[in-house]
């Protein structure tokens, strides 16, 4: 057993490379899998020494194809949704390749795991295989005890292609987070930039009411006017998703309010208007004096309300309830509908839409959007979702 190999400066570019946080050296026979050597900075528990049942591993199957196995979310992966053995050691990102020897046996995998989704491409699982080989070489290099310089000037060779390959990936996924900073702040120079033309839209329309008009006239007025309504809600939104994911977050303008219950059943019943047919039920007994930002926190509530509209069973009431807990407040909306599991894990992502409704008018920013007025009052926003209880979105501030 390769026991006396330090193999931590290889774990240490595994996780590098990855982006995750564990990483390990695992022998793997036909009845038994062992962490050989292992770092764990997730707190997974994953030690040197552990011995598992090969049967709950995927090692197994790398071992048995010679092939990487490998997934940036197993809760979103149509081949790993259903397979417990994440669900069993707590992790959701994964990558595992074969340390294949100079003999041709295999001696066991490389594998980094991680309790978060990571992107994981192919170019990360073959620098993966070259660190890979990097380990299988040093196990060769004990097991034959020819450490002559032949093998050492090998051995450096194969870490020094690993260094540049890595520098390369680190030079490209830079390019990548500037490309993606400037399309972003694009994005919010544009939305705050079309305020002004929508300002001047909106005065022409004022101008042109207080003369005579016909009712033909009026009407395409109004029209003109709630289309300038649109745009503006449309501009908001956007900007809002430009300061989230810019890292400044949401503006607050935080202030003591004495109604805040009132304030959002109204909101809610403004939310509602477009849903006549919709019954919204709403229970809030929220402090007598709370400090928020009132606006914004209308603006998470109706965007919740909305979403249980559209996705909840027609039918069957929306129950809004808000409470005071401890020093804070936690407001839920719950509906009948049932969220599929493979979109719980991005519910709160931009543009997270069903493949089905990617076609729906709206940008899909609602939930984004409220999980970001959660986080920027210091609260959070989950959601269970199950088919006795329907779906439940919880802020807590």
């Amino acid at each position: 057993m390769p026991t006396r190999i330090d193999f931590r400066p290889s774990l240490d570019l595994a996780c590098r490379i990855t982006g995750m946080r564990v990483a390990l050296v695992g022998e793997v026979t036909e009845s038994a899998w062992r962490s050989i050597q292992s770092i764990d900075s997730a707190g997974l528990g994953i030690s040197s020494g552990m011995i598992l049942d090969i049967n709950r591993t995927f090692c197994k199957d790398v071992r048995s194809s010679r092939a990487p196995v490998w997934f940036g979310d197993a809760l979103a992966h149509p081949l790993f949704i259903d397979s417990p053995i994440p669900g069993m050691y707590g992790f959701r990102s994964y990558i595992s390749v074969p340390l294949l020897l100079a003999d041709g046996s295999i001696f066991g995998t490389l594998c980094t795991l991680d309790p978060e989704p990571k992107p994981v491409d192919e170019q990360q699982v073959q620098s993966m295989n070259d660190v890979a080989a990097l380990v299988a070489a040093q196990i060769d290099a004990l097991r034959s005890h020819d450490a002559d310089s032949r093998t050492i000037d090998g051995l450096k060779e194969q870490g020094d292609m690993v260094g540049r390959q890595l520098a390369e990936y680190e030079q490209s996924n830079a390019e990548l987070q500037r490309v993606a900073k400037q399309r972003e702040e694009f994005i919010g120079v544009l939305a705050h930039d079309l305020r002004n033309p929508v300002q001047a839209i909106r005065a022409g329309v004022d101008l042109l009411g207080l003369g005579a008009l016909t009712d033909s006239q009026q009407k395409v007025l109004g029209h003109i006017n709630d289309s300038a309504d649109r745009i503006a809600e449309l501009i908001d939104v956007t900007l809002d998703f430009a300061r989230g994911r810019l890292g400044t977050g949401i503006a607050l303008k935080l202030e003591p309010w004495s109604d805040l219950s009132g304030v959002l059943a109204m909101a809610c019943r403004e939310a509602m208007r477009p849903y006549p047919g919709r019954n919204c039920e709403v229970d809030l007994q929220l402090p007598v004096t709370f400090v928020c930002d009132a606006a914004r926190l209308c603006q998470l509530l109706a965007n919740l309300v909305i979403n249980a509209a559209i996705h909840g069973i027609p039918g069957q009431p929306i129950h809004v309830k808000g409470r005071s807990v401890g020093t804070g407040i936690e407001i839920s909306v719950a509906n009948q509908g049932v969220i599929p599991a493979a979109q719980m894990g991005h519910l709160f992502e931009p543009f997270a839409r069903p493949q089905e409704r990617r076609l729906d008018s709206g940008l899909g920013l609602g939930l984004y959007i409220a999980a970001q007025i959660a986080k920027a009052h210091g609260g959070t926003l989950t959601v269970t979702s199950s088919g006795d209880e329907g779906t439940v979105l919880t802020v807590r501030l």
